[in-house]
């Protein structure tokens, strides 16, 4: 019974053999993987129809057909759409085979691939869905190793006692790829460390005046560059044979911290200068380092001025004139400081003056000297001459100074003097009839008058020379005492 039926099984082989080549359906030898055709991720893939080429085909001997081969399969790639080294995925695999569902054995899907990694696939009898003789094998969480894209696995036959060698199926994965070179990170440019300077500075004006407290501003600034200054740091030098400069309060040292590219920033100095020292100018060096870029130094200058000690010491001018005289006007000047009065100019103006608007360009004035300047006066009517005295000049700023003095003059008349000729003869003694004809004539007594006077001016002079060499003598213990 049992031949029998064997023999009914070839039989019905035959003949579906030969429907098989009828209907150009492929031809496999046993054990021979037949091609697949490829699809996409999570869809069912279907094996393609194929000859075996051979277009001399043997009716007589058919080619068997295999014990077993993939019928169609679907590939659902893990949190992606391609299959990269390190990628996992689910892989569902339908196997014909009709000699294990001849014999009733238990089927087990083995890996053999070096590309691929896991565990066995479980099997399940799937002839219902699939025709007779499938098996559905499902491969879970599958590594993709990297290299060849074959996917190889063994059938295995388990629990019994017939024997078949094991038969090794293939298909490929179209979704495996190999990881594409990351970009390179683009190299970064080298650091541009900015270099810092001092932009600018003030003091408060055009100079500073010994011993007087003042303000040093400085304005820092960096250049242009792709990252900060870290720790700027500016410290003072002053010269190391000069004490004609001190901070009058703080720390040499500032500390200023990050400072961007082209930024600015302003910090500030409280400083005094010695009160003895000569005019000229003060050098200061101002130090800036920082952590990360180039040291680098600053001279700046300042410009000290002593205080101004020109003064206007005395103003001699005559108390009382006579009409139609010229009198002289003296003004003294001194200077007390230590600087010089460069080109000084003195001018008389004022009221009832014939002669105003005089001037005199006298030059420089050296520090510590004495001198005056002279001119004349005369009134253009009776009453007060009331004018003063201006001098100009450029101190040691190079600005234009004007000191000023007033004085005061009394005019009066010029007397008159009497011509005994003009009187009338009908009231004249006539006994000084004789005596007039005998005595000076009227010439003699003018020239008396004007000799009177000449010797008064020249007493008038002398007095005022005495008064000027005694005014110089004490403004020179002065400046001694000075």
């Amino acid at each position: 019974m049992k031949q029998t039926t064997k023999k009914i099984v070839s039989i019905a082989l035959s003949f579906a053999l030969a429907l098989t080549l009828f209907a150009g359906a492929p031809i496999f030898a046993e054990g021979e993987n037949p091609p697949v055709e490829t699809g996409s991720t999570a869809q069912n893939q279907n094996i393609s129809d194929q000859t075996d080429g051979n277009d001399d085909t043997n009716t007589d001997e058919p080619t068997p057909i295999p014990d077993a081969f993939i019928s169609n399969y679907s590939v659902d790639v893990k949190d992606d759409s391609l299959l990269y080294p390190g990628g996992k995925m689910n892989l569902s695999i339908t196997v014909v085979d009709e000699w294990a569902d001849t014999h009733g054995v238990q089927l087990r899907a083995r890996i053999n691939s070096s590309a691929f990694a896991g565990k066995d696939a479980v099997v399940a009898y799937a002839s219902a869905d699939h025709g007779t003789h499938a098996y559905k094998f499902e491969f879970k969480d599958i590594e993709y190793l990297g290299g060849d894209n074959t996917f190889k696995f063994d059938i295995i036959t388990e629990n019994s006692s017939e024997a078949r060698q094991i038969i090794t199926l293939s298909l490929p994965i179209n979704q495996c790829a190999e990881r594409p070179e990351p970009t390179p990170a683009p190299t970064p440019a080298p650091a541009e460390v900015p270099k810092i300077m001092v932009k600018d500075f003030t003091f408060g004006g055009n100079s500073v005046e010994a011993g007087k407290e003042f303000t040093l501003e400085l304005t820092l600034f960096t250049t242009s560059g792709n990252t900060n200054l870290e720790d700027v740091m500016v410290g003072l030098t002053f010269p190391t044979d000069s004490k004609s400069v001190s901070l009058a309060s703080g720390s040499m040292n500032t500390y200023v911290g990050a400072m961007a590219p082209n930024e600015t920033r302003t910090i500030s100095y409280k400083m005094v200068t010695d009160a003895t020292m000569e005019p000229g100018s003060v050098n200061i060096t101002v130090q800036l380092t920082s952590k990360n870029g180039e040291a680098a130094s600053s001279p700046i200058s300042i410009p000290v001025t002593q205080p101004e000690r020109f003064e206007i010491t005395n103003v001699e001018a005559p108390e009382t004139m006579m009409m139609g005289e010229e009198g002289y006007l003296s003004v003294t000047f001194v200077n007390k400081g230590k600087s010089a009065i460069n080109n000084l100019t003195a001018e008389i103006q004022g009221e009832n003056l014939a002669n105003p608007g005089q001037s005199q360009f006298l030059g420089n004035v050296a520090a510590g000297t004495e001198n005056s300047v002279d001119f004349s006066v005369m009134a253009s009517a009776e009453g007060v001459i009331n004018g003063k005295v201006i001098l100009s000049y450029e101190n040691s700023k190079g600005e234009v100074a004007t000191l000023e003095k007033e004085f005061s003059c009394t005019v009066e008349a010029m007397p008159v003097i009497d011509d005994p000729g003009m009187m009338d003869p009908g009231m004249m003694d006539p006994t000084m009839g004789e005596d007039v004809e005998g005595g000076m004539p009227i010439w003699g007594w003018a020239l008396i008058i004007v000799g009177v006077g000449g010797v008064a001016a020249a007493v008038v002079l002398v007095i005022r020379k005495k008064k000027a060499a005694k005014k110089l003598a004490q403004l020179e213990d002065e400046d001694e005492d000075i």
